[in-house]
């Protein structure tokens, strides 16, 4: 799913995500923005993918988290 605007993940969200035992194909064309207090490691273990046309706020440990699938 493209999201157009602004998409913003929450800690609660991405362990709802987790629970689930699914994980995230995040494509947002805008600002997807994942909350200061998602771990690295929930992050890692919640998000297969992120494509960004814009804007990505995420705290510096998640980011290196997911360095590898960041396009």
């Amino acid at each position: 799913m493209l999201v157009l605007g602004m998409q913003h993940f929450s800690q609660a969200d991405l362990m709802r995500v987790q629970a689930a035992g699914e994980k995230l194909q995040i494509r947002v064309l805008g600002l997807a923005s994942i909350a200061q207090d998602v771990s690295a490691q929930l992050a890692a273990e919640t998000i297969e993918s992120i494509t960004v046309l814009g804007a990505l706020q995420a705290s510096p440990a998640v980011r290196a988290a997911l360095a590898g699938r960041i396009t």
